[in-house]
This record gives C-alpha cells, structure tokens and sequence, in this order.
C-alpha cells in the first residue's frame, strides 16, 4: 500500500505529461498536413494560449484546495543531547525557510548566535571541549544535508535546460501537482522534492556559509573532504547557468585555500594512513573541482574573484599540486590542460608553470634512465 501512496505524483505526473503531449502532437500532426504555411504562427499562439488557460484552471483548482500544513522535520534521535537537537534542528530550519521570506534572517541569526556562544563557551575550557564537537558535529551533517539538497536541485537545473513554451507550462503544472501531492500526503521522501523545489543558489550560499563556521571550529577538513567527493555535483555545474556556476566557484576556492591550510594537516603528520587520506582529499578536490574554475571565473556581470584573488588561488592550486605524488602531478595536469584549452573565454586558472616545472623533471628522469 505505501509502495502505491508512493507512486501516486508520477503517475499524476506521466498522466499530464502524456495527455499534453499526444494533444500537442495530434494538433501539430493536423496542422501540417491541413493549414497552409502561413497559418503555422497563427496555430502556434492558438496551441500557447489554449496550455496557458489550462494553467491558469489549475491553479485555480489547486487555490480552491484546503491548504495542508507543511511536514515538520525528522525528529533527531533522543539520545542526543538537548543542545545537540536544538542546534541540529536550527540549521534544518535554515535550509528550509526561503531565502525571500523576512523569517529567513532571523532563523540564520539564531544559528548564527547558538555556534558562536558554543565556540566561545568552548574556548573557556572546563569542560566547554564538547560544546566545540556538538558544534562540528551539527555543522557536518548540516553540511552533507545542504549538500545533497544542492546536487538534486543541481540535476533539476540541469534537466530544466528548455525554455519552450509548452514545456514551461507543462513543467509549471507539473510543480504544481507535485506540490500538492507532496503536502498531502506528508511522504517520507518529501526531503527529496524540496530539494528540487528549492533555488540552487540560496542552498550553494548556505554551503559557503557552513564552511566557514566549520572552519571556524577546526571541522574544515570535514567540508574538504565532502566537497571534494561530490564528482557528481562538479560535473553538473559545467551545464548550468552562470549564476549557479558563480556561487559553486565561491565555495570551491574558500574549500582549496583550507585543503591547502596547515589545519588541514593538523595533528595528521607522521600517520601514514591520514597522510594517504589527505593527499586523497586533495586529489578529489582538484580533479573535481579544477574544471569548472577553468569555466566559471569571469562571472556574468562582474568577475567571481577579483585580479588579486585569482593570483592567490594560482599560488594555491600550484601548491597543492606539487604535494601530489607524481602519477597524481600527471593526472591532475592533464585535466587541467583539457579544460583550460576548452574554455576561450577564460584564461584562468594559467597552471602552465607548473605543467612545465613537471615536465622539466619527468624529461630528466628520462635522460637518467635511458640507455
């Protein structure tokens, strides 16, 4: 029974897809073989106008449904503490409220004030140790949260690349439909459809902000290490539009300065297994993340990083790679001249200094063992 509740949005949906669909076609179909060339426009607008009056019945219909109180989240589990749940339920509630609504600051600024009075109060020390892990350890599964949010709301930019009329009616009542069904039945997977639902941009600002106060409490390994393992997510972002690509661009440069920072080794030296995961994290992160700042520094408007941000990253980028074994060196050169040379419109990150530093030494291994 629950399997069939959970079936019951995409089967409205495939329903209303289908039947708009084989309408459009069987017009088109008429049309083309009935009317005259001349009368194709005139059919065109006719076949818009008749979609956005059915639109407009719809959200009619769905204005006349008895409104249905939002799901409230997923109970965080009692054995935590109350100041754990507390705080773990504040950053659910800031990545559920809309970035336009006038409650979104004042949830953020309590978040804000809740990690910042832990950090202090863990700075004091008698015991104040643990209010610094409750806050690592809320701010990293709020981050992993906000980060699958972003890829689901990342792959629906990205399935969304059509700006036909009949698709953005289509699409539009479809929303709808999803909407309802979602509040309705209150489902498990609402999570999932409010990720669609939500604007990229708004999730991809949270994630900055996230890293910072991760950082902030000694945790931004963690984001590193998350960041750098969403390979999915980095090969989405070089298809979606501008904006989105500009507020990925800010989080992955804070995320390489950090996979760069000595706190990013802290306490790791020596321990050969930790030493192997960082050098990991640092190779995830490049090989996918390096892409899309070959694509996405100029920005739409205005450049993303100013002249003297862009020279700092190189710094770090060349840093990072030089920490890389050599069969990783190779690697990570090798997608960056892929993508650097794909990219006319950029001309950043400019990594040939490293190229040729590693070919320099890969040419007098060459000289040295050769017969």
């Amino acid at each position: 029974m629950a399997g069939e509740e959970a079936l019951k949005p995409k089967v409205g949906d495939s329903l209303l897809s289908s039947m708009a669909v084989s309408l459009l076609s069987s017009i088109a179909a008429a049309a083309s073989s009935k009317l005259p060339l001349q009368h194709q426009s005139l059919l065109r607008l006719l076949r818009r106008a008749l979609l956005l009056l059915l639109h407009a019945l719809l959200t009619l219909l769905f204005l006349l449904l008895p409104p249905v109180n939002p799901k409230p989240p997923a109970p965080i589990p009692r054995a935590s503490p109350a100041a754990a749940r507390a705080l773990s339920h504040v950053l659910a509630v800031v990545a559920r409220v809309p970035v336009a609504s006038r409650k979104y600051e004042a949830v953020r600024s309590l978040a804000e004030r809740l990690l910042d009075d832990n950090l202090r109060f863990s700075c004091v020390g008698g015991g104040g140790a643990v209010l610094g892990e409750l806050n690592r350890a809320a701010l990293s599964d709020a981050f992993a949260r906000t980060l699958r949010r972003l890829d689901a709301a990342a792959a629906a930019a990205a399935a969304a690349g059509g700006d036909g009329g009949v698709e953005m009616v289509v699409g539009a009542v479809k929303s709808r439909l999803r909407r309802w069904w979602w509040s309705a039945a209150a489902m498990e997977g609402e999570e999932e459809y409010e990720a669609v639902g939500r604007p990229a941009e708004k999730l991809a600002a949270e994630m900055l902000w996230l890293g910072q106060k991760m950082s902030e409490c000694g945790a931004a390994g963690e984001a590193v290490a998350l960041w750098g393992a969403a390979s999915a997510l980095a090969r989405r972002s070089l298809a979606v539009e501008p904006r989105l690509q500009a507020a990925l661009l800010r989080v992955s440069v804070f995320l390489f300065k950090h996979a760069n920072s000595k706190q990013f080794e802290e306490g790791k030296q020596g321990e050969e297994e930790k030493e192997r995961i960082i050098a990991d994290g640092r190779l995830a992160m490049l090989m996918s993340w390096l892409p899309l700042l070959c694509q996405a520094s100029n920005g739409t408007d205005s450049p993303v990083l100013s002249s003297r941000e862009k020279e700092e990253m190189v710094r770090v980028l060349e840093e990072l790679i030089e920490k890389l074994s050599w069969e990783q060196q190779e690697e990570v050169l090798a997608l960056w001249l892929h993508h650097f040379a794909s990219f006319p419109d950029s001309d950043w990150p400019n990594l040939e200094a490293s190229y040729t530093r590693w070919y320099a030494e890969a040419r007098k291994l060459l000289l040295k063992y050769s017969p």
